[in-house]
């Protein structure tokens, strides 16, 4: 066999160090240009760029104690309320209140006239309704029987009378757990229902019985990915003072 040809330097069919020079530099443009028109996360509507452009965000706000408390003539309070204040201050930007109906809250976020909706809402809340994306979880919320006498241990209620809070709509599950709901707090009475969170305030050891779980989130319009980062990237650095937050929200 005869022995291959040594191409000479430069020669067809040898890169040429001097072209490879220029294509890279071109080729990492062309990749460049191409990530910025797929970067990720982006918002549909550019909700983060109008609110730091308007340096103003239209936040709906549904009333539900303690995560959001409204009184005529007041801004609102409540967590959520709070949390929203600090949020838009660490962004450097105005809150517009929008005081609406827990639904309308929702469906409002579809329209793109609302920024941010906030009410208590849990998951099971948010998913059902169009347009409207719930954020992470930021607090679960468990609702348990607790106990202020000897039956703290009790991994039933069966028989036995509970104190339900008017304001929490869990007298069905006591009763589905066998408890005889009672909405008077009366000496002699040793267990009530009450959010994990309030326990300690009112003395209460928890019991075996968990009626009802809640995954709390924010809502924003489906699509506003980074907007929706930027809010979650919040609640997660304040995750660790939600409870100490619903207490001192608590009445």
């Amino acid at each position: 066999m005869t022995p291959r040809e040594a191409t000479p330097h430069g020669a067809k069919g040898v890169d040429n160090p001097i072209s490879l020079k220029i294509l890279f530099p071109l080729a990492a443009l062309s990749l460049l240009a191409a990530c910025d028109d797929l970067r990720f996360p982006r918002d549909v509507e550019e909700t983060l760029e109008a609110v730091l452009s308007d340096q103003k965000m239209t936040v709906a706000v549904s009333e539900n104690p303690p995560w959001v408390v409204l009184a005529d003539g007041q801004p609102p309070q409540g967590v959520e309320a709070d949390l929203t204040r600090a949020f838009a201050e660490a962004l450097g930007v105005a809150i517009e209140w929008k005081h609406l109906g827990a639904f309308a809250a929702l469906e409002g976020l579809e329209k793109g006239d609302i920024d941010l909706a906030i009410g208590g809402f849990t998951r099971k809340d948010v998913t059902p309704v169009k347009g409207a994306a719930p954020s992470y979880a930021y607090f679960e919320e468990s609702f348990v029987i607790g106990s202020r006498g000897p039956d703290a241990l009790a991994d039933d209620i069966e028989g036995q009378r509970v104190f339900v809070p008017p304001h929490l709509p869990l007298a069905a599950l006591v009763e589905k757990e066998g408890g005889i709901p009672v909405d008077h707090w009366a000496e002699g009475l040793n267990l009530a229902a009450a959010p994990h969170w309030q326990l300690e305030m009112k003395d209460l050891t928890a019991t075996e019985t968990t009626l009802q779980r809640a995954q709390h989130v924010v809502a924003v319009q489906q699509g506003e990915n980074a907007w929706l980062m930027e809010i979650e990237g919040f609640l997660r650095d304040e995750a660790g003072t939600i409870g100490a937050r619903l207490r001192a929200s608590a009445p």
